[in-house]
């Protein structure tokens, strides 16, 4: 096996265990520093063009917005992106979703995501990502697009364990985060020194 698949394995691994051993999973260089920079390029290229709309709250059939709530703005990516960095982390997570598949029994069938600009001052409440008229969000994924982000621009994501403390984790650009839909509520704190940056997806049934 090629070092560079070895590595990625280790990856998977160390997500699973995580889930596994604290009901969450994080990995540091998730991606390689060129992608998540062209990923964050893709974020500052939609919003120049107007293309990060406002986030709502529910499902494609209850959706509102909801600023008490969250205040996010949001654009999907296309599963068939032909984007160069777009492509790559498609084609990560299919790898991800194989490697659940098969050493996990998940049957996890598709997955999607979106870039998530937070500006600052902006939040989302503490909340679950399972829908209750929509139970096909099985695992949630964050990925950080931010640049040499430190504790004092602050806008943690708080995840709260069921029967555990509450973890709080530091958006660092190149950090995954794993963790399943349905039991893990979590919330995005605010950002007072600038904008944070993500591609947020869930893996789904």
């Amino acid at each position: 096996m090629k070092h560079d698949a070895i590595e990625e394995q280790n990856q998977f691994e160390q997500l699973i265990k995580g889930l596994i051993d604290n009901k969450y999973g994080c990995c540091d260089n998730f991606l390689t520093e060129s992608s998540v920079s062209g990923l964050r390029t893709n974020m500052a290229s939609l919003n120049a063009l107007g293309e990060m709309l406002p986030a709502g709250i529910g499902n494609k059939f209850a959706h509102q917005k909801n600023t008490s709530i969250r205040g996010d703005t949001l654009n999907w990516i296309d599963e068939h992106s032909i984007n160069e960095h777009e492509a790559y982390y498609l084609k990560k997570i299919w790898r991800f979703i194989n490697y659940l598949n098969t050493t996990c029994f998940t049957s996890i069938k598709t997955f999607e995501s979106h870039y998530a600009n937070y500006d600052i001052g902006s939040f989302y409440k503490r909340h679950l990502d399972q829908f209750k008229t929509e139970k096909g969000r099985k695992y949630s994924i964050i990925l950080y697009l931010n640049q040499d982000w430190t504790e004092n621009d602050k806008g943690a994501l708080s995840l709260y364990p069921l029967n555990d403390t509450q973890k709080d984790i530091l958006p660092l650009g190149g950090r995954m985060i794993f963790f399943k839909s349905d039991d893990m509520e979590h919330e995005v704190h605010p950002s007072l020194t600038r904008d944070r940056k993500s591609i947020a997806g869930w893996l789904k049934t």
